[in-house]
């Protein structure tokens, strides 16, 4: 026998503390916004529930999640922050992690490729990402020029 919830049979004390619990995160998650705005750290999920465990005087905090749920929160959390604005470059990013020569097989590279495709991968990239390939394309070609001019002058002996 299943037990369906009914809105009339709601308790009063259950919208009471649902109330007082939803200030309290809106109190705590507006100072943690405004002392992380005064330090200039990012106003981020994270950033605000790290600090909320600090400020509260229970220790507890706030969760991430009860920024996006708690609708005052959300709003003053948007106002905010810088991060909520910005959008990814695209959300199946290819790049997984820390670009070496190890993963980035610069010898297999074909002169007779697609660009366009090839294009279209690098515009999927961050910049960080973009600059850091081209910081090992860089030291790729500089190895493999030192490498040629040292057997192009031994030929000679």
């Amino acid at each position: 026998m299943s037990q369906t919830f009914n809105l009339k049979n709601e308790p009063v004390w259950l919208k009471e503390s649902h109330k007082r619990r939803s200030s309290r995160s809106v109190q705590i998650g507006k100072q943690s916004i405004d002392q992380l705005i005064k330090k200039g750290d990012p106003i981020t999920y994270t950033t605000i529930a790290e600090l909320s465990k600090e400020i509260d005087p229970e220790g507890k905090g706030i969760h991430p999640n009860t920024i996006r749920t708690n609708e005052q929160l959300y709003e003053y959390y948007k106002q905010h922050s810088k991060t909520h604005k910005q959008k990814k470059n695209s959300k199946n990013n290819t790049f997984n992690g820390s670009l070496t020569n190890e993963n980035i097989e610069f010898h297999k590279i074909k002169p007779n490729r697609n660009i366009d495709n090839t294009r279209r991968k690098y515009l999927k990239l961050s910049k960080e990402e973009l600059v850091q390939r081209l910081i090992l394309a860089e030291e790729y070609i500089a190895e493999n020029n030192t490498k040629w001019v040292t057997s192009y002058f031994e030929s000679f002996k």
